[in-house]
């Protein structure tokens, strides 16, 4: 199994996960196709979004102190910019 781990700025989950938080916040997905968008930033302040894509139960795990994500799996996109959205409408790009 692949896992993907990645130091973010944004992270926006859909509507098919439930949350436990303690020192670790886990996200579970509650249905097949949950989706996390996750946003970083390199050295160059050049933001890139990475989505995933689970099934029913996968566990996202987001240590409390640090801005780590731990998806287990590999994204299925990648593209420069900050490409979540708010509201229902895609967030201006940050490159």
């Amino acid at each position: 199994m692949a896992n993907t781990v990645i130091e973010y700025r944004y992270v926006q989950f859909d509507d098919k996960w439930s949350t436990t938080v303690a020192e670790i916040v886990q996200y579970t997905a509650t249905s097949n196709n949950a989706e996390v968008i996750v946003v970083t930033e390199g050295a160059t302040g050049v933001a890139q979004t990475y989505w995933f894509r689970l099934n029913k139960a996968a566990i996202v795990l987001m240590p409390i102190h640090e801005n780590i994500i731990y998806v287990p799996t590999r994204c299925i996109k990648k593209a420069y910019g900050d490409q979540t959205t708010c509201g229902g409408r895609q967030t201006r790009s940050r490159t």
